[in-house]
């Protein structure tokens, strides 16, 4: 569902987590922290990741419940 989101890009992975990169001017630090701010929501920035050119977060998959909630909290932060 991440991935359809406008925005942003999603990385594939074959880990329990995501690599985000985010493509609408905002900074990863700025998403961070709107997300636990606004909606109580723990990622990382990847930006210090070695190799990657621009704004990036981490995002653990976590329940299907937590997932729908982090992903309503992505759309409207990012609309």
């Amino acid at each position: 569902q991440l991935s359809e989101l406008q925005g942003i890009k999603v990385l594939p992975s074959k880990a329990p987590f995501v690599l985000v990169e985010i493509l609408n001017n905002v900074t990863s630090m700025d998403l961070v922290v709107a997300l636990l701010i606004k909606h109580g929501i723990y990622v990382r920035t990847a930006n210090d990741k070695i190799g990657l050119q621009g704004e990036y977060i981490r995002v653990a998959s976590r329940t299907k419940e937590e997932n729908a909630v982090m992903v309503q909290a992505f759309r409207e932060l990012l609309h």
